[in-house]
């Protein structure tokens, strides 16, 4: 029986009015107007900052648990693929910390992204996080993080599943993140292939570091 699990996120923004619900306030008194003296070039500088607070804001909802939340799951057992993924976020996050029950986790930059999104949510909706998950501060040692892996302690040693895999020579990335959400609404057999690479490419890495045992297959 396998019991180690490799998994991977894919999150997307919230509704519009929620996102708005969370935008921080805007203060023009940040605006930095440099020379200027004139009142309508002034006003014509807070009011493009004003446009870009939102903007930029709204363009990273779907990496924030605020304002953003769990589309998918991919997880890999062996060479079995398969994904939790519901319109209903809730019942989503209770499959996959039912699945989480008795293996390793092993995902790349899962303890600083993926873990925490998933615990924050689960707050959010009102799913009860299990208990094996973190110990104390801490998360349990079932849970294997590849990117901690790679940088051996030193967190200015940096580097993106991309660029990890490129590196070890075991693929690379087909495409972004950034566009799961549309790709999902638009298009459900990519996004769920695109989601299937990613965790393949979570996986090689994994062997190629030594991470996944001889009986994972």
């Amino acid at each position: 029986m396998v019991n180690q699990i490799v998994f991977d996120i894919e999150t997307g923004p919230l509704p519009a009015d929620e996102i708005l619900a969370m935008l921080p306030e805007f203060d023009p008194a940040e605006v930095k107007v440099g020379n200027l003296k004139d009142a309508e070039k002034i006003a014509a500088k807070i009011a493009e900052a004003k446009a870009n607070h939102l903007a930029d804001f709204t363009e990273k909802a779907a990496l924030s648990p605020v304002t953003g939340r769990v589309l998918a799951i991919g997880l890999l057992a062996g060479q079995a693929f398969f994904v939790i993924g519901h319109d209903d976020e809730a019942q989503l996050l209770r499959e996959f910390w039912a699945t989480s029950e008795g293996v390793e986790l092993i995902g790349f930059n899962c303890i600083p992204f993926d873990l925490p999104f998933l615990i924050r949510r689960s707050w959010k909706l009102g799913v009860q996080v299990p208990s094996h998950i973190r110990h104390g501060r801490y998360f349990a040692d079932t849970i294997t993080d590849l990117r901690a892996e790679w940088q051996l302690g030193n967190r200015e040693f940096r580097g993106g599943l991309d660029y990890v895999a490129r590196f070890l020579g075991v693929g690379e990335k087909t495409g972004s993140g950034k566009d799961f959400a549309a790709t999902w609404q638009s298009d459900r057999h990519a996004a769920l292939k695109y989601l299937m690479h990613d965790c393949r490419l979570t996986l090689a890495i994994a062997e190629r570091m030594g991470v996944i045992r001889d009986d994972y297959f």
